[in-house]
């Protein structure tokens, strides 16, 4: 007998429903996402036919949609149950169990559907994926082939299967696969992303950038695209920019996984493409006579243009072209503000100004007239502002542009005013958020006594100059354990039978101003970081930017790295680059954190190369020559010298200008006037690698074309992890590592079982 249902919410006056037309009305409802109508015809089938198998699994299909897999597995057994050869059950019981990670036996589910249905592609899919968790990369290899020979359109295993062959470093292979599921699926934002990736290891970054950039459009509220797109960029120079990409650098410069001050060059590449924008900085620069732009009129138009606004705001620009334009400008609009002649149409450049000297902490060359128009310029708004008059905000601008306005006295009595446009901004940037980090440095704990003598005067600069000021830093999209990033592309190193902590406990032994911190501790799931540093004034920062960011799981503590072998801690992962060379004795402080390091821990280091920074001890010799000292006044007459000579030839001065840390002024303190510097070679870090028993893992390098490289050089099997053979690269290669040395090891003392 055809058993028939009434629906609620069917017509009145229809004919009932049967129980196959009920479950095909579900099942459209389904397809369609309205879930929660699905819902209820399923249950009111069951509700009439409670041993309704399709019923049953799809209700259990539902469930496991909305992540209640307990309950999926639940229904989709009973349905199993009814029907033994109800295949697809199976294959949704396994998908449902392994969210559960009840791995064998979502293998067993998905080996239940291949053995009624040998060609059942998902089936071998899906279970290519639980393997692929498991990492048996043979059985997910096989499995994904199997799916494909089954059913050629599946774009997702091809997708799969090229990000397998992506971990294995077979990317011209994961780059063909990638391909076949974007021809069978074009509109995969995955696989286009994916394709991007491949592209980028295997250095075609012109291409990368394509597919990075479709990812985008065809799904833009994934950061994982956003990252590859920016990494892409990096490296591209523009000849033209259609009307879109605009607005997606735009975009890009807001997320919260890129960096802003990475994407500096490649949007300035971009920039040049607009005709204004070039004419004005090419005009200017060239010293021609302002026919065509005045300073005035360039102002009002580089207001126009809130790409370039919105970077001034966010990062250094490491330019020396557009360092020289913003510095006449800049000098212009005193002049004018000094004169009465404010132009009320150039303040969104007036305040992006403002905003981009405090980040590069005012490192433009200044001239005596300035000095004395800016003296003047503060008193009158301190006159304003004791007589209750209104400050006009092109004053404030002004002077925002050429000292830190939280200094004055009266800085919190501006900040109170009513302010409405761009210059809102420069008030909390500016006032609010010092005074706010101000008020932070009593709530960070001292863990160590500072008595050592470098570290005391370390201590003094970074109190003096915060390193490094940053805005917006980068997080990285997902937390995976330690061994899943060590292992997974880019790395691909080889960590043995190394065993992942589940909560691992980290030490970052110079934190600064946090950047790091915050990329560090959203690196790794369930990461609990303390960070420590010398200087309360960066360490203030950090928390700021901690709070403003609303991540739990980062301690910060003053303490001395010579100090703390008193710290009653151990950790799974410390991180120290670039620190160690600004000790007094770097290996005697490197001692101190190996023993704070768990048996089987991690290091990560990062060290000056005496190859790569030949240039910078050059600077350092000049330095010394002239007698500079390491004042705001000396650090920028300095940098003026450097540019000059660059200009004229010097290619050892022009090396040091090609350094982002030189267009910041405590950056390029750190870079040229540090009180204390130590330069390593790879025979040296290999020795005291050796001495102090860890194993070096591999460099961690953002330029995958030096890798590649290096591989030509040194095809041999495990050439990677040998320092000697890395020297050897160095030596014919001597900028490879400019920034640091920045590599991994591991303690090769065992964990004891059980921890």
């Amino acid at each position: 007998m055809r058993e028939s249902m009434n629906m609620a919410d069917h017509a009145p006056g229809q004919q009932a429903l049967t129980i196959e037309q009920a479950l095909d009305l579900a099942m459209q409802h389904h397809a369609a996402g309205r879930l929660p109508e699905a819902e209820k015809i399923y249950q009111q089938i069951l509700q009439i036919g409670p041993n309704q198998p399709v019923a049953l699994h799809l209700l259990g299909v539902i469930a496991h949609q909305v992540g209640k897999d307990d309950i999926a597995t639940d229904l989709m057994a009973k349905a199993i149950a009814i029907k033994p050869e109800y295949i697809d059950a199976h294959n949704s019981l396994g998908n449902a169990l392994k969210t559960l990670g009840r791995l064998d036996e979502a293998v067993a589910s998905y080996d239940a559907a291949i053995a009624l249905k040998p060609d059942y592609a998902e089936a071998h899919y899906n279970r290519a994926l639980v393997f692929k968790d498991t990492g048996n990369l043979d059985e997910v290899m096989a499995g994904f082939r199997r799916a494909i020979a089954i059913k050629p359109e599946f774009s997702e295993a091809y997708n799969n299967l090229g990000n397998v062959l992506s971990e294995l470093g077979n990317l011209d292979e994961a780059a063909a696969s990638f391909q076949k599921a974007i021809a069978i699926k074009p509109d995969s934002a995955e696989a286009h992303s994916n394709l991007g990736g491949a592209l980028s290891e295997l250095g075609e970054m012109n291409e990368a950038f394509k597919y990075h950039r479709r990812a985008v459009a065809l799904n833009p509220h994934n950061d994982v695209f956003w990252v590859g797109l920016a990494a892409s960029l990096k490296f591209v120079s523009f000849t033209y920019v259609d009307d879109n990409f605009w607005q997606e650098l735009s975009h890009l410069l807001e997320r919260p996984t890129v960096q802003p001050s990475e994407l500096v060059r490649p949007i300035i590449s971009a920039l040049r493409q607009n005709s204004t924008f070039a004419q004005i900085f090419d005009q200017t620069d060239s010293g021609k006579p302002n026919i065509a732009i005045t300073d005035a009129d360039a102002a009002v138009q580089l207001s126009a243009i809130p790409l370039f606004l919105r970077l001034m705001g966010l990062s250094p620009i490491h330019d020396e072209v557009i360092e020289r334009t913003l510095t006449i400008l800049r000098r212009s609009m005193l002049e004018e503000i000094m004169a009465g002649k404010a132009n009320e149409n150039a303040q969104p450049f007036s305040a992006a100004l403002a905003l981009h000297c405090f980040t590069n902490e005012y490192v433009f060359l200044e001239t005596d007239e300035e000095k004395e128009n800016v003296e003047s310029l503060q008193r009158q708004i301190a006159a304003l502002l004791e007589t209750k008059r209104t400050v006009p905000p092109s004053l404030a601008t002004a002077l925002a542009a050429y000292r830190p306005l939280h200094r004055f006295p009266w800085a919190q009595e501006l900040c109170d005013r009513e302010w409405h446009g761009p210059i809102k901004e420069v008030m909390r940037r500016q006032i609010s958020e010092p005074l706010e980090e101000l008020a932070l440095r009593s709530q960070i704990p001292n863990l160590t006594a500072i008595t050592n003598e470098v570290s005391q005067s370390v201590r003094d600069q970074y109190e003096e100059s915060p390193f490094p000021r940053w805005i917006n830093a980068a997080t990285d999209y997902k937390g995976r354990t330690i061994g899943a990033l060590l292992e997974g592309p880019p790395l691909r190193f080889d960590i043995g039978d190394y065993q992942s902590p589940d909560s691992p406990e980290i030490l970052i032994a110079g934190c600064g101003t946090g950047q790091h911190s915050l990329l560090t501790a959203s690196r790794f799931a369930n990461a609990r970081v303390l960070a420590v540093d010398l200087s309360l004034s960066s360490l203030s920062y950090a928390l700021r930017k901690t709070k403003e960011r609303d991540v739990p799981n980062i301690e910060y503590a003053q303490a001395d790295i010579m100090e703390l072998g008193n710290l009653d801690r151990r950790f799974d992962l410390i991180d120290c680059s670039g620190v160690l060379h600004h000790l007094g004795e770097p290996l005697a402080g490197w001692r101190v954190l190996l023993d704070l390091l768990r048996p089987g821990g991690l290091m990560k280091i990062g060290l000056y190369s005496e190859t790569a920074r030949r240039n910078i001890v050059r600077g350092r010799s000049f330095i010394a020559e002239m007698g500079y000292a390491t004042s705001i006044d000396d650090i920028r007459r300095c940098r003026q010298d450097i540019m000059a000579k660059a200009k004229n030839g010097d290619s050892e001065m022009a090396a040091i200008c090609a350094f982002n840390d030189f267009f910041n002024l405590s950056n390029c303190r750190d870079l040229l006037f540090h009180v204390q510097e130590h330069r390593f070679t790879l025979p040296q870090i290999a020795e005291v690698l050796e001495f102090m028993k860890l194993k070096f893992i591999g460099f961690e390098m953002r330029d995958q074309s030096t890798l590649r490289k290096f591989e030509k050089s040194f095809p041999q099997q495990r050439s990677l992890c040998s320092l000697s053979k890395w020297h050897e690269f160095e030596r014919d290669n001597p900028n490879t590592f400019g920034g640091m040395y920045q590599f991994w090891c591991m303690s090769r003392n065992v964990q004891p079982a059980g921890n």
